[in-house]
Formats: C-alpha cells, sequence, structure tokens
C-alpha cells in the first residue's frame, strides 16, 4: 500500500479532451537542431513564474534551465498558456522539458514527503515544521529529438508509404478499367489508378466543392505534383541519406502522373471524379462522378451522403476547369515530363496530355466553371500550370501565358474596409480564405519567379511580402502562444472578421472540417518566400516566416492544446477514425487526418474528436479521417530549406 500511496499517476487526456490540470505540450516528433525551440505549458500554476528544465532523456542531466513565460489565454478556447523556450540547445540527442507545478492549496507542511497521486492520503510530514508551504506537482512532456532534418528524417518515410498504401488496387481498380461514359456514350473508359481520396472514401477525385466558387480543393493533382517537387528538392540538397526516398518519391509521382493521362478527355480537359458511391463502396457502383454535389451529413448508417442541386450538363460535362483541379493536373504532368524517367507512360505523353488540356481550358474553362467567370482560384492554378510547362518547353509562349497569369494574380492584393494587403477572390473586395490551399497563391507567385523578367520578380518580391506581412499581422492580433495561422474570412451573412479556424456558415455548408493541409501550405508558402529577401536587413523577416512555418508543422505534430499528434504512427494520443461509432474504416499510419477545428456550435470555440456518442450524426470526419491533401502539403513543406 505505502508503495503504491508513493506512486505516480500519469493522467491521460484522451484525444477528443484538451489536456486539463497541467500539461507540457511539444512536437513530440522533435526541433530542428538551428530552429527555434518551444514547449508550451498548459495551465501551470505557481505563485511566481515557474521554471523550467530540459532534461537528456537518455542521461537523466539537466541540460538547460529556464523561466516560463507568462501565461496567456485564448479567448474561448479555456485554459492558459505559458512558453519554454530553449532554442539555445543545439546538442542532438532525445529530451524532455520538465515543470515544477506549485498548488494553490497551501495545506501541506515544509517538509513533507509529498506524494503526487491526488487521490491518495497525505502523507505525515517529516520531521518538525515552522510554516506552511504549497505542494508540488512535476509536469514533464512527451520524450522528443533535437537533430538536424528531424521531420524529413522521421516522418517523410512513413508520409511516402501512406501514398503507396492508398494506392487504387485489387477489384476496384479492376472496375475503374472500365468505367461507363456518364453521357450515356456506348463503350467504357480505362481510367485506373490513382489514389483513395481518405479513410472513408474510396473515390479518387481532382477536386470538389465546385458550387461554392471559392473553395475547391486541390487533391490528386496536388499530390501528384507534391511528390515530385518534393523529389526534386531533397535531389538538389545532394544528401546521401535521401537516396532511397528520391526513389520512392519519384516512383509514387509517376504513378500520379500515370492515372492523369488516363483521366485525359480527348479533346477536352481531365474528368473530375471517380465516385466509389453507396453504403457497401462495391466495385460494380463505380462511376464518374458528377462534379457538381453537395455534402449532407448522415443521421444514420446508409444515409445518402451528397445530393446534386444542378447535374453536370453540356458537351464537357463532368470535366474540371483550372479551379477545379485541372490546373493542378496540367502541373503535375509538366513536371514529370522533365524527370528524365517513364513510369506506364512517356515524357512526350506526359507533355502532350499537359498541353493539350492548357489549351482546351485556356479557350473554354469558364463554360466549366459554375459561375461562368475565373476567380483567384483559376488564377493560382493556371499561373502554376504555365509556369511547370514554360520549365519543360522553354517555349516563350508558355511564359507570356504565366506572365498574364500573375499579372492578374499580383492585382488581387488589396487593402479594403481597414483590412490590409489581403487576396481578393473575386473582382470585387471578397477576401479569398481556402479550406486547404491558402498558402498556394504565394507558392504559385514564388515558382512563378524563376521565370519571370527582373521587372516581374521585383514586383513578386514586393507584392509577396506585403502579403506574408499582413499574415503575420492577422495571426499575431490576438493572443496566440501557439502561432496557429488566422485568416481573414467572410461568413454567411457577409461580415469580414479575422479568426482561427474556417467558418461554419460558408457556402460549403454543412461542409467544414480540420484544416491541417491549409496551415501546412501556408507552412509551404513562408518557406518557399523566405529565399527571395536577401541582405542583413532582410534577417528578421525571413526568421519570422521559418518561425511562423514551423508553428504550423508543431501543431500538426502534437504542440496543441489536445496533445495529439494527427500524423498516425508518430507521436502519441493519435485519434482513430470512428464511423457510426464502429472502426471499420481505419487510419493508416503515415496518415495526416483533418485536424482540429472550431467549436461545434461555436466558430469561436474549439473542438477535436467529438464521437458518435456525443454528436448522434456521423460528424468524426471533419477531425479525425484522413485525407490525401494534407499528406501532399505537409510533404512539400518539410522538404524546403527551413533554416
Amino acid at each position: 500500500m505505502k508503495q503504491c500511496l508513493a506512486m505516480i499517476v500519469a493522467v491521460l487526456v484522451a484525444p477528443g479532451a484538451l489536456a486539463s490540470g497541467g500539461k507540457v505540450l511539444v512536437d513530440q516528433v522533435g526541433y530542428d537542431t538551428d530552429a527555434v525551440k518551444q514547449a508550451i505549458v498548459m495551465d501551470v500554476v505557481s505563485a511566481s513564474p515557474p521554471s523550467f528544465r530540459l532534461v537528456n532523456a537518455d542521461t537523466g542531466n539537466v541540460v538547460f534551465e529556464g523561466t516560463l513565460s507568462a501565461s496567456a489565454g485564448i479567448a474561448r478556447w479555456n485554459g492558459s498558456y505559458a512558453l519554454a523556450d530553449f532554442s539555445s540547445v543545439r546538442t542532438p540527442g532525445r529530451y524532455y522539458v520538465d515543470v515544477t507545478q506549485t498548488s494553490q492549496d497551501k495545506t501541506q507542511p515544509c517538509g513533507s514527503a509529498l506524494v503526487r497521486d491526488s487521490n491518495a492520503a497525505s502523507p505525515s510530514p517529516r520531521g518538525n515544521v515552522a510554516h506552511q508551504c504549497a505542494p508540488t506537482k512535476d509536469l514533464r512532456s512527451s520524450v522528443f529529438d533535437i537533430q538536424d532534418n528531424v521531420l524529413e528524417r522521421n516522418t517523410l518515410s512513413n508520409v511516402v508509404y501512406y501514398f503507396k498504401g492508398q494506392r487504387a488496387s485489387g477489384l476496384l481498380d479492376k472496375a475503374d478499367t472500365h468505367l461507363a461514359h456518364p453521357d450515356g456514350t456506348p463503350g467504357t473508359l480505362d481510367i485506373h489508378g490513382g489514389w483513395y481520396d481518405a479513410t472513408g472514401d474510396y473515390g479518387i477525385h481532382l477536386s470538389h466543392q465546385n458550387p461554392t466558387s471559392y473553395f475547391n480543393t486541390q487533391q490528386l493533382p496536388l499530390a501528384a505534383w507534391s511528390l515530385l517537387r518534393t523529389w526534386q528538392q531533397l535531389e538538389a540538397r545532394n544528401d546521401k541519406n535521401f537516396r532511397e526516398y528520391d526513389r520512392r518519391l519519384l516512383d509514387e509521382g509517376l504513378f500520379g502522373a500515370d492515372f492523369l493521362v488516363r483521366d485525359k478527355r480527348p479533346d477536352g480537359s481531365f474528368y473530375q471524379s471517380i465516385d466509389a458511391p453507396g453504403a457497401g463502396k462495391l466495385p460494380q457502383d463505380r462511376r464518374i462522378g458528377d462534379p457538381n454535389w453537395r455534402t449532407q451529413i448522415k443521421l444514420k448508417p446508409g444515409d445518402h451522403t451528397e445530393h446534386v442541386d444542378q447535374p453536370a450538363h453540356g458537351p464537357h460535362a463532368y470535366e474540371a476547369s483550372f479551379r477545379a483541379g485541372g490546373g493542378m493536373a496540367i502541373a503535375a504532368l509538366a513536371l514529370a515530363a522533365r524527370t528524365g524517367v517513364d513510369g506506364d507512360f512517356t515524357a512526350k505523353d506526359y507533355l502532350k496530355a499537359a498541353e493539350d488540356a492548357y489549351r482546351f481550358l485556356d479557350a473554354h474553362n469558364r463554360e466549366l466553371t459554375n459561375d461562368g467567370k475565373d476567380n483567384i482560384t483559376d488564377d493560382y492554378c493556371a499561373l502554376l500550370a504555365a509556369v511547370e510547362l514554360y520549365r519543360t518547353t522553354h517555349d516563350e509562349a508558355w511564359r507570356k501565358a504565366a506572365d498574364a497569369r500573375a499579372d492578374r494574380l499580383l492585382a488581387r492584393l488589396i487593402t479594403h474596409d481597414g483590412h490590409r494587403d489581403y487576396w481578393r477572390a473575386d473582382d470585387g473586395t471578397r477576401p479569398f480564405f481556402h479550406p486547404s490551399d491558402a498558402g498556394l497563391p504565394v507558392v504559385a507567385l514564388v515558382e512563378y519567379a524563376g521565370i519571370a523578367d527582373a521587372k516581374r520578380q521585383a514586383k513578386v518580391r514586393e507584392v509577396v511580402k506585403r502579403s506574408l506581412e499582413a499574415e503575420l499581422a492577422v495571426t499575431g492580433e490576438v493572443s496566440n502562444p501557439f502561432g496557429y495561422a488566422r485568416q481573414l474570412v467572410r461568413g454567411g451573412d457577409g461580415r469580414v472578421r479575422t479568426a482561427f479556424f474556417f467558418p461554419h456558415d460558408t457556402e460549403a455548408a454543412p461542409w467544414w472540417q480540420g484544416e491541417n493541409a491549409r496551415i501546412a501550405s501556408l507552412a509551404a508558402a513562408a518557406r518557399m518566400a523566405a529565399p527571395l529577401y536577401t541582405g542583413a536587413g532582410a534577417q528578421a523577416f525571413r526568421t519570422k516566416l521559418q518561425a511562423y512555418a514551423w508553428n504550423q508543422l508543431h501543431w500538426i505534430l502534437g504542440r496543441n492544446p489536445y496533445d495529439s499528434s494527427m500524423l498516425m504512427g508518430s507521436g502519441h494520443n493519435n485519434a482513430p477514425y470512428m464511423f457510426f461509432d464502429s472502426y471499420a474504416y481505419t487510419n493508416a499510419p503515415g496518415a495526416i487526418i483533418n485536424g482540429i477545428t472550431s467549436g461545434l456550435t461555436d466558430d469561436e470555440g474549439i473542438a477535436f474528436d467529438l464521437g458518435y456518442a456525443q454528436t448522434g450524426k456521423d460528424e468524426d470526419w471533419r477531425w479525425t479521417e484522413q485525407w490525401i491533401p494534407h499528406d501532399a502539403w505537409y510533404l512539400f513543406a518539410i522538404s524546403l530549406p527551413h533554416d
């Protein structure tokens, strides 16, 4: 009994609950040797600013001691958060952060043999004491690494394996070799290959959210492009440690490009989706999907998950516009064409499909959009497509196409109604905000700067800097110890405001979900932009961009209020995906789940992993379903320079 009373009881926090009672939150994978390194201590209690210690997990030696910052709360999140900064530690190793918390209950005599199990009886004090003092409780983080290339070394391989595990295969892939024409034309289509979209979706999608005009998400083509661009980035590092990663990245990227060649419609664009409908998701039910479907929430198993307000129609129905995956598909194919390696198709095949699709969309894109006009999403997707075509062909026609799209995109950065330097999504003043690709305007422009003339390069540097300074300002305008990327949004009532998370009441409603793709895309944008700004005077800006990028990646990997690593198989408290309280659909290692959102009924609150027992609906996907764009953006972001 005495031994039991003396034991320290570890309190495990369920993934769906905020960490409470004191918690030390860290990136559960680790920190790069030369990067900023901060833990966040939640709900620490002390009469004075408490100290923290960085401890070598293998030796038990304290290697650094410091003082926590003052605690700060975040409106409607509950809890308070203090920073423990140990950036000066650069010695590789395995560590944890330890904090001694002082209780506000000052009933324990000084000198007591204190028991740390709150359920245990109070022990007798040792010897005589003259005064009362507060008991203490140690808070300890999970163990993490400090090492060079910590995320590449410990997570990149798993992410690539995840994509390979998501390849369409077996009877479903076989069914995709003879899909019916959606317009009833005799014969069948062979569009096999590609990656399943998500945990519970065996469909293969270039994009979705067409009816919203502004929220088209880049899906399979983004994954193919990211795999190939990551391959390029790691090849350029000339590090022998990446040799086998490079081989696998190239193989997987070309697998995606092969699918896009098959998916290309002769004399047209690309089919946007292959659907896997029905509760059984049977091979015989697979079909070319209608691009105009909308999400519904299931109340019971077997409910339909989509409906179509206006079915696709016209001579190019079911095809993708620039914004609906066509632009990214062209970019991925043009990039595949210059790898020097053939997949199932040749470099010539990849390039022909890309050029033909661009020429078609350049003439007909507006016919394929829901509102008959281009917006910012068309601009950045078409720009990236033209850039990759020019890099592959060195044909001045493609550079001129890129110049035209870049000029349109650059002109979209505006200041209006007190909001400075934000991207306008339309031809007016509507702010651009996005659930998964918020960093793509900057990514496309930085890629364009590599082929632009000197005058346009200078314009890109100026506009991108203004844009990213505005992102940093919005992120820092409220208490935000995590550095989570905040955003300028517009709700269904037309009110423009800044917020942590994607609003519930947009044109996409009732669809909204966690935003790990969004914040990873912003991490990529910040890392890509940083090298544009050189000289001693730009060092402070570059440092801010790198810290901003790291903050987004740390959030994904466990330094969040739920102490949950959202990269499956890394860290701890991985939240499983449940479907009506069933584990039939199970997340794969290497997958990144949707992530943390605003509250279920409170746009200013916070929520994560609320199960069917709590909601009574199929809401689990909002938080815990894996989705390939999260991995695509994460993969690219960690490949980029980060020092």
